[in-house]
């Protein structure tokens, strides 16, 4: 019996090796694509770090331009005053010339020296502005075509890691394509080897991995509401700044309460995680009275002050009709799920009395696609936001992490409803009772009478071997005519059997168990004849030892052998069922995979589609940036022209005073 199990055993390993590597090989590419879809969110972060650095130099660009340009305004203004002082002097002079005496003549001098040596200062101070102007602008040039070289290597590289994904993900298409159309022959290794993940073996770890998935999603609701409890301290009040209004104070303290109740519920479920056993009399009224509680406090207390927060947001200045648009769209998701929160917690209750568990499985649904669509809104929401003058260092590290915290919300909430189906299609299988092992006359032990001599040893040897092979040459004559019609029968039962519990899987399930079905039946005829032919050497040598007591009939050796094959059969079928299981449990968690994947390019898209409009304002600053210069540079122009003009007038009244003071001199000298 040993030589036809470890025969068997060792063949259906050959045939069931190659699913085990097909099953690894999809391992492998769903680990490579969450660890791409990781990157690819690292990367993004860094990107929109960079971004965001690059608008505050630009910022900074702005404000430096805004002073320079007051700047130059002030010394047009400094100029034209200097321009209307000379004007009024000269015409003062002039008048003063004819009626003054030489003392007074010789005043003015002084004057023209102190505005000559100020207009110097001022033309070093212009010549200064104008050099710091051209190192500013050189410097923005060159961090502009650093950063739009460093952007740049970042897209090919995100390009091109796009592209591979995509190639692996049609790679493993064709794959999945050629193995159905081929049938291959495939094996399920035991799911300890197959890694974490692993699926779940009955119900009861069914519902313990619901219970884990449950309190996973509890405890990103409590971050969920502590955070918007900080950000209603901050936007559009800042409590540091002033005192914040009662509906305002409320609303805080209410979201503080919520995230408690939250925290409380988790706290349940953890009581129970760690006995690792669930009792639905004792606890499961518990869960349902707390979530009863949050849906009536959410409801009642918080649904009317978001409503009144959400208009007053809408009501500030630099809100814009997008904007107004997202939160009024954030006020209708948030209600919806509050919404949700009473249907489920309805729903819990009904499966309490009647087990209804379709009902619950639909309104986990509900809150999976309600909870996604508040993270894509609260997204865009955030994207007009962080540009806002108003927005502080602390707003945006609380914007940031609700951010992360709705989009783990949003996972959680994915896995419990995958997990609550895992539950549901487990209770439709019907629990398979363990098979009992048959008793199998001939596994008894050869036992011999030690008190038995040699010479007595010796002859009842000779006596069995000639009476084994007598009754060898009978048995096969009657078991060859006895095992036709058994086998037949017997193999149509199990192909009968075996093709009612095949109705449920795959087709490539169905082709792996035809084929097992049909090398398992060649390989019972041929451990039957062996086995048949050793199980009666033995009991004939038995009875020879025993002195000769009757041989009893082949109708039970059959049975017996009947047993153990339907034994076999039912190994097999259970091993088909743990494949389908593990199929199933790894079908959700590669649809959950391709669903973060699909997010992660949106959320790509986004980045790219924020890098354009970073790009365009880059393009729009710099040619603002040019034009400023060239006024700049043309106002200069006008300016030292007039400044020369302005030292030539200057030069020309002076001498004419000169000529005009000897002139004078001169006839009073005659006149004397």
């Amino acid at each position: 019996m040993s030589v036809s199990s470890v025969s068997l055993s060792s063949d259906a390993n050959v045939r069931y090796q190659r699913l085990a590597q097909e099953y690894t090989k999809l391992r492998a590419q769903a680990k490579v694509l969450r660890e791409g879809v990781l990157e690819e969110r690292s990367k993004v972060e860094k990107l929109t770090e960079e971004v965001k650095g690059k608008e505050a130099v630009i910022r900074r660009l702005q404000s430096e331009n805004d002073s320079l340009t007051f700047r130059n305004d002030q010394l047009v203004r400094r100029v034209e005053s200097f321009q209307f002082q000379t004007t009024s002097s000269s015409s003062s002079s002039k008048k003063a010339t004819s009626s003054s005496n030489h003392p007074n003549a010789d005043a003015t001098p002084p004057r023209i020296e102190i505005l000559e040596h100020e207009l110097q200062l001022k033309l070093a101070e212009n010549e200064k502005l104008v050099s710091q102007v051209a190192e500013n602008e050189r410097q923005h040039a060159i961090e502009m075509a650093e950063m739009s070289e460093k952007l740049a290597r970042e897209m090919r590289k995100l390009e091109e890691e796009v592209k591979l994904m995509r190639m692996r993900s049609k790679f493993t298409k064709d794959e999945e394509v050629d193995r159905k159309e081929e049938k291959k022959v495939e094996k399920v290794e035991e799911l300890a080897e197959i890694g974490s993940p692993e699926p779940p073996e009955s119900a009861e770890e069914a519902r313990m991995m619901v219970a884990e998935a449950a309190r996973g999603t509890f405890s990103a609701f409590h971050n969920v509401f502590s955070l918007l409890q900080q950000r209603s301290e901050i936007y559009p009040y800042d409590v540091t700044m002033e005192r914040l209004p009662v509906h305002v104070e409320k609303l805080s303290s209410e979201y503080a309460q919520t995230a408690r109740l939250f925290s409380d519920l988790t706290d349940i479920i953890d009581g129970f995680l760690a006995r690792s056993a669930i009792l639905p009399d004792q606890e499961f009224p518990m869960v349902t009275s707390k979530l009863r509680l949050i849906s009536c406090h959410c409801v009642q207390m918080l649904a009317e002050l978001i409503v009144q927060m959400t208009s007053e947001e809408s009501r500030v200045t630099w809100c814009t009709p997008p904007l107004a648009k997202l939160n009024e769209e954030w006020k209708q998701l948030i209600l919806k799920m509050f919404d949700v929160f009473e249907r489920i917690t309805g729903a819990l209750e009904a499966f309490s009395t009647s087990s209804d568990l379709d009902t619950v499985i639909e309104k986990l649904e509900e809150l999976e696609d309600v909870t996604m669509r508040i993270f894509d809104c609260f997204q865009n929401r955030w994207i007009f936001e962080s540009r806002l003058p108003t927005t502080t260092r602390r707003m945006r590290c609380v914007g940031g992490a609700l951010e992360a915290a709705l989009q783990i919300m949003t996972q959680e909430s994915s896995k419990l409803h995958a997990r609550a189906k895992r539950v549901k299609f487990m209770s439709n299988v019907e629990p398979e009772k363990p098979a009992q092992e048959p008793y199998n006359p001939f596994e008894e032990a050869d036992d011999v009478d030690p008190n038995i001599s040699e010479t007595s040893e010796e002859n009842l040897s000779r006596k069995a071997e000639n009476w084994a092979q007598e009754s060898i040459d009978e048995s096969q004559k009657e078991t060859s005519s006895e095992q036709s019609t058994p086998r037949a029968e017997d193999a149509t039962k199990l192909a009968e059997k075996s093709r009612d519990v095949a109705e449920n899987p795959t087709s490539s399930m169905q082709s792996e168990l035809k084929l097992a079905l049909q090398k398992n039946e060649e390989l019972q005829k041929e451990r039957d004849r062996l086995f048949v032919e050793y199980s009666l050497c033995k009991r004939k040598l038995e009875i020879a030892t025993n002195d000769g007591a009757k041989i009893d009939t082949n109708q039970t050796d059959m049975d017996q052998i009947w047993a153990i094959g339907m034994e076999r059969r039912d190994e097999w079928i259970e091993r088909v069922h743990v494949a389908e299981k593990a199929v199933r449990f790894y079908e959700n968690e590669l649809e959950l995979l391709l669903r973060h994947e699909v997010a992660a390019g949106e959320h790509l898209n986004q980045v790219r589609a924020e890098l354009d409009a970073v790009s365009n304002q880059n393009h729009r600053l710099e040619d603002e940036l040019e034009s400023v210069r060239r006024s700049y540079e043309s106002q200069l122009g006008d300016l030292s022209d007039h400044l020369a003009t302005l030292v030539k007038e200057k030069e020309r009244d002076k001498e004419a005073s000169k000529s005009r003071g000897s002139l004078k001199s001169f006839f009073n000298k005659s006149s004397s």
